[in-house]
């Protein structure tokens, strides 16, 4: 009884907001949204799905890639680009309208992220994929580096929402398949061995113990951000595609 009277109320509220703005200003109610920006807006009962179908075609048609054969993965294991220097001169400045025309449709498209960053150096949120600046010894020292390097982003993405009026309370989940890293990160003492890790890396040890940061242990064949590292077999890909949320 009492859902059924807050969600009256907030149709009320709902209503009234409408109409001092349609005084306010002059404007017509549309109902519920359906297409903006060039993305497709599906409210149905379970859930709210959004789609960019009609300019995923357009883009195709555009750049005469609409009768082309279709493939389930974007990029498969041990695909490499090369440059080939005896081949026609591509135009930049189309090329640039195809790589832009792409990157809009990863907003929908997760998991077309890895292949197209690989043909622009860009990412969605905050992505990168580099070498690391120094030379580490194992791979937990390159876990904990790629970890730390991690929770930098988490700091300045806590901080942007923080500045929106969306502060967070919890610590933020940051998922890593390897459980020495994850040890290394929480205790230093007990570990001799990363001495000589650059002092700044320790700064995930900090976040760790402020509550900021919470490191949590997956397997590598759920490691999600995957999909966007490299280049995956189908299975794998359709896997982690749809662990993403992106629905067929």
């Amino acid at each position: 009884m009492l859902m059924i009277s807050y969600l009256l109320e907030m149709m009320n509220l709902f209503a009234e907001f409408k109409r001092s703005m349609m005084l306010e200003f002059d404007m017509t109610d549309l109902g519920k949204m359906r297409y903006f920006l060039g993305i497709e807006v599906m409210q149905r009962t379970d859930g709210i799905f959004i789609s960019q179908k009609k300019y995923a075609l357009e883009v195709l048609e555009k750049f005469g890639m609409n009768k082309c054969n279709p493939v389930l993965n974007p990029i498969v294991p041990g695909c490499k680009l090369l440059r080939d220097e005896d081949g026609v001169k591509v135009d930049s400045t189309i090329y640039k309208q195809i790589v832009g025309s792409l990157m809009y449709l990863t907003a929908t498209r997760p998991d077309m992220m890895f292949v197209v960053s690989l043909i622009s150096s860009s990412g969605a949120v905050s992505w990168s994929s580099k070498k690391q600046p120094i030379v580490t010894l194992s791979t937990t020292e390159a876990e904990f580096i790629a970890a730390a390097s991690c929770a930098c982003q988490v700091v300045w993405l806590r901080r942007i929402f923080e500045m929106l009026g969306k502060k967070q309370d919890r610590p933020t989940v940051v998922h890593c398949d390897s459980s020495s890293a994850i040890k290394l990160a929480k205790n230093l003492v007990m570990h001799g061995c990363s001495k000589h890790i650059d002092v700044c890396f320790h700064f995930l040890h900090e976040l760790i113990k402020a509550g900021t940061v919470e490191m949590v242990h997956c397997n590598s064949q759920e490691q999600i951000a995957d999909v966007m590292t490299k280049p995956l077999k189908l299975d794998a890909f359709v896997k982690l595609r749809s662990m993403l949320g992106v629905c067929p």
